[in-house]
């Protein structure tokens, strides 16, 4: 990595800390890391805490063979709950996430601890999706769309692969802006705006020709995936060898919940490019994304935990809400939005 690249690297963990998660002197900030993680990123945000006053804490551990409930199987469980019980801030690069997992829901029971998942991220991403990214701007276009999204009730989306899709949402349930840390709770990287729709208003089929994962072996999809979806349930996958991986990785569990459909979620990271890491994917500009499995309890919707939880995404999205285009073949078209759309990708 050359002195530039490092330069941009810890003015990056810089704005991380600063401006996203806003560590006060004296904070306790713990930093889990796996053996897939990218070093230099959890090396430099340590120093970045240090900077604002915080005590950095890493936990490094072995990467887990699964995610969320799953990799408890492989990690030291007692010991990471005992750290992120207490901590002020828990900020998680280990590859295979705890989000979703018995350690993540106690944390969040417990009502102390801002949580940011920031799973896999690499040096290039922090620079690109953090450092070189307008937050000012950013966080302006996600609370415009987030308040198109609360005041909209009826859905529609579509793609031209052929996904065709409809959804209402509950009026009460939030539109979380991420990356907008407000204080305890969970909170995800910037670029991304999500809620949970009426569970049982979820129909259609969405058409998965961005990634999905885990399982670990899928990624960035050589060839669509078609999701039938009932009633906030899917009831069919198909698309060839890739659709049969992820069959086969879902009925592993042998947990009806990993067939609930979770949440849904808009990709505005001006600077996100498919890669095949979620974190990434799902903030590829005008990508949505749809989440199975295990809901997060600050969606406020009906469903809960599963046995874990699993992401796919289609690009090039349209959503009509209440019949006005928010997204046309991955352009944001609002009104209330084209004069950002404008600055955030000059």
């Amino acid at each position: 990595m050359s002195i530039g690249f490092e330069f941009e690297l810890a003015e990056a963990s810089r704005k991380l800390v600063d401006r996203i998660l806003f560590v006060k002197p004296g904070e306790e900030v713990v930093i889990t890391a796996d053996s897939g993680s990218d070093w230099s990123v959890v090396s430099a945000t340590a120093q970045a805490v240090k900077l604002a006053g915080g005590k950095p804490l890493v936990l490094w551990f072995n990467m887990a063979r699964g995610v969320a409930m799953e990799a408890e199987k492989d990690i030291a469980v007692r010991s990471i709950r005992a750290a992120l019980m207490e901590a002020d801030v828990w900020i998680e690069f280990n590859r295979s996430w705890l989000l979703y997992s018995t350690i993540y829901e106690d944390v969040m029971k417990k009502g102390k601890t801002r949580y940011l998942i920031l799973v896999g991220m690499t040096a290039d991403m922090m620079v690109r999706l953090i450092g070189r990214v307008n937050l000012d701007v950013l966080f302006e276009f996600q609370k415009r769309l987030a308040s198109i999204i609360s005041r909209s009730h009826d859905f529609e989306l579509k793609t031209a692969e052929g996904t065709s899709m409809v959804f209402k949402n509950d009026p009460s349930r939030p539109v979380l802006v991420e990356g907008e840390v407000a204080g305890p709770g969970d909170y995800a990287l910037v670029g991304q705006v999500d809620w949970a729709p009426l569970e049982d208003s979820i129909n259609g089929v969405f058409v998965v020709d961005g990634s999905i994962y885990p399982p670990e072996g899928l990624g960035v999809l050589r060839r669509p995936v078609r999701i039938y979806i009932e009633k906030g349930k899917i009831t069919g996958i198909e698309g060839g060898r890739e659709a049969e991986m992820f069959k086969t990785w879902l009925s592993k569990f042998n947990d009806p919940r990993m067939y609930n459909v979770a949440h849904i979620a808009l990709g505005c990271n001006p600077n996100a490019k498919l890669t095949g890491n979620i974190l990434e994917d799902e903030r590829v500009w005008g990508a949505v994304d749809w989440g199975f499995g295990s809901q997060a309890p600050t969606y406020k919707g009906k469903l809960g935990l599963a046995s874990s939880h699993t992401d796919a995404l289609a690009l090039g999205a349209t959503l009509i809400a209440d019949g006005e285009y928010v997204l046309k073949d991955g352009e944001y078209v609002h009104p209330d939005l084209r004069e950002l759309v404008k600055e955030l990708k000059e």
